[in-house]
């Protein structure tokens, strides 16, 4: 039985010419890879993660599974799942959460006495999808969680991600106009939209205006002083996340002072038509959601102006309360 831990170089099935497991931890080009489709998985919904394999070397690579006796597949596509619980004594990723507890041996994976070789050609790669929580039962408690994969007994070793496994959110703006509900980006834009939780659960929109009005453009609010020019009460300010979405009606965007784009604090904006220009410039973390909300943002549209985008007239455009809920889950589909 052939016990060598993973690749040879060049050669097809050359399992014979491995060296030690540290050499290959450190060969140039070769990587093992974890890929989220999304950060943020709502409870009780499957926690997807690619496993990849890359060979970024002129020459193909093979892979065995330590311990098992290799064979040849046929036909198999993509990386076998024997291959992703390949790790130290056959197990899979390292999981781990915030109070220390760590997962390494999936549930109703059996130690393989036979699995299949692997080669990969030479700048490709090979991956598979799976639903953690379908090995890792511990997963189906909401918490935020660390994975590494160090595939083919540690020979290989991949970067760490989060998940975070909780009930998605949503804001609910209530104003004399209205209400308006907002769906968050969180995949996108985990850090926005993570202030934005923040300063609405600590109530510090409440009683703030929408002090400035764009006709048939936006309406901007959110500022502590009223005038367009505060910041949170801690000067905190946050990084952009540019990202592809569009500002179309009802997006929902930070706003930035002087156009810097690291200003971001506490002020947003809500577009009321599409605005091409602004794409890529402000960061998208939202989207009205409802015919009530579109009709609240008309309505406010709606109130007069002075020549500075003021509003006019005897009511502010005043922010009663921003709540935080849980989104339903039709709107935790992101």
């Amino acid at each position: 039985m052939n016990r060598y831990p993973l690749l040879a170089l060049g050669a097809v099935l050359a399992l014979a010419s491995v060296t030690s497991a540290q050499e290959q931890k450190t060969l140039d080009g070769v990587r093992a890879r974890l890929y989220l489709p999304s950060s943020f998985v709502d409870v009780g919904r499957p926690v997807w993660v690619d496993f990849i394999v890359e060979n970024q070397t002129d020459e193909p690579v093979t892979f065995a599974v330590p311990g098992a006796e290799p064979k040849t597949s046929p036909k198999e596509m993509g990386l076998p799942l024997a291959h992703v619980f390949s790790g130290n004594g056959f197990e899979g990723p390292v999981i781990s959460d915030e109070a220390g507890r760590r997962w390494n041996m999936p549930v109703g994976v059996q130690p393989p006495a036979k699995a299949p070789v692997l080669i990969v050609g030479p700048h490709s790669s090979v991956s598979k999808r799976i639903d953690l929580k379908k090995y890792y039962p511990a997963m189906h408690t909401p918490g935020r969680y660390r994975i590494r994969w160090e595939p083919y007994g540690g020979a290989l070793s991949s970067d760490v991600v989060f998940v975070e496994i909780a009930p998605l959110k949503q804001a609910e703006i209530q104003t004399d106009a209205g209400a308006m509900t907002i769906k968050f980006y969180y995949d996108d834009t985990p850090v926005t939209v993570a202030n934005f939780i923040e300063l609405a659960k600590e109530n510090f929109y409440t009683n703030t205006f929408f002090h400035t009005i764009i006709p048939g453009h936006m309406i901007l609010g959110g500022c502590p002083i009223g005038d367009g020019t505060g910041i949170r009460s801690d000067g905190k300010k946050i990084p952009p996340e540019f990202n592809s979405r569009s500002h179309k009606k009802g997006s929902v965007s930070m706003a930035l002072l002087n156009d810097n784009p690291r200003s971001a604090s506490c002020q947003f904006f809500i577009c009321n038509t599409r605005q091409p220009e602004w794409d890529g410039k402000y960061t998208v973390f939202g989207q009205l959601v409802g015919d009530e909300s579109f009709e609240t943002l008309d309505r406010l549209m709606a109130t007069p102006v002075d020549d500075q985008g003021r509003p006019v007239g005897p009511t502010p455009l005043q922010i009663r309360s921003i709540r935080i809920v849980t989104a339903p889950r039709e709107l935790s589909d992101k």
